[in-house]
């Protein structure tokens, strides 16, 4: 199968799914109507996956600034891969959700969801493109296990991009400017500094063990609290009526 109809279902399946499950009780039937616009939603997913394309691409001829013959260069990997990439990447998913028409906004926490998610999907598409690339070109089958790391490791992409997006969506609706952006980066730095493992023994797995559970609880710190408290006091007291009723 074509490695980018492999990577799109990898891809987009875990972001979908998150833009789904964060959205979910915001919208008719647990409210009246909708609190964001599903037109902005799907518009700001198209724009996650320009930038997803374009940031990794561009990532990618900078890798060799950090890898020398399959070897790491501490320094330069910290300074490139874990600080460099991550104020990039973010800065511009603030940049696009400070466009007038998302600032002091309650529904731009949404909007950066879906920015995230988009970011997140091409940005798995683009590894797996590489990942079959190279195992062609070495006349290799990449084992069941290396394809399941991948899949997991969507998850875990989708939980940051999504957690990054919402947090950042979160700092423009209260038009916090620039000041909400550490609350963005410092995740990201943790995240990818712990891929560290994965570049130095080639095993997606040593990164994994820990990826799974720190990125999890960055996605319910911004599902739980990011999301809820952007809402207006008022939509917030309608919201978790409307819960109840929907559970009773």
């Amino acid at each position: 199968m074509n490695p980018f109809y492999i990577g799109g279902i990898i891809g987009f399946g875990p972001a979908l799914f998150l833009i789904w499950f964060s959205l979910r009780k915001y919208t008719y039937p647990y409210v009246e109507g909708s609190l964001f616009e599903d037109r902005r939603v799907f518009f700001l997913l198209a724009v996650g996956m320009v930038l997803g394309t374009f940031l990794f691409t561009f990532e990618q001829y900078l890798a060799p600034l950090y890898t020398f013959d399959g070897s790491i260069d501490l320094l330069m990997f910290m300074l490139i891969f874990v600080i460099a990439f991550p104020l990039m990447e973010d800065l511009a998913k603030y940049m696009v959700l400070n466009f007038k028409g998302y600032e002091g906004r309650f529904d731009s926490t949404f909007y950066g969801i879906s920015l995230g998610a988009g970011y997140s999907a091409t940005m798995i598409i683009g590894y797996v493109f590489i990942m079959s690339n190279r195992a062609k070109s070495e006349g290799v089958q990449i084992a069941p296990e290396i394809w399941l790391g991948i899949v997991l490791f969507s998850v875990c992409s989708a939980f940051l991009h999504c957690t990054v997006g919402a947090t950042l969506g979160s700092a423009t609706g209260r038009k916090m400017g620039l000041r909400g952006l550490p609350g963005a980066v410092v995740p990201h730095f943790i995240f990818n500094l712990l891929l560290f493992p994965w570049f130095v023994y080639d095993q997606i797995w040593y990164s994994l063990i820990i990826l799974l559970p720190v990125s999890a609880m960055m996605f319910h710190g911004a599902y739980a609290h990011t999301i809820p408290e952007c809402l207006p006091p008022e939509v917030q007291k309608e919201t978790r009526r409307a819960h109840r009723r929907k559970t009773q």
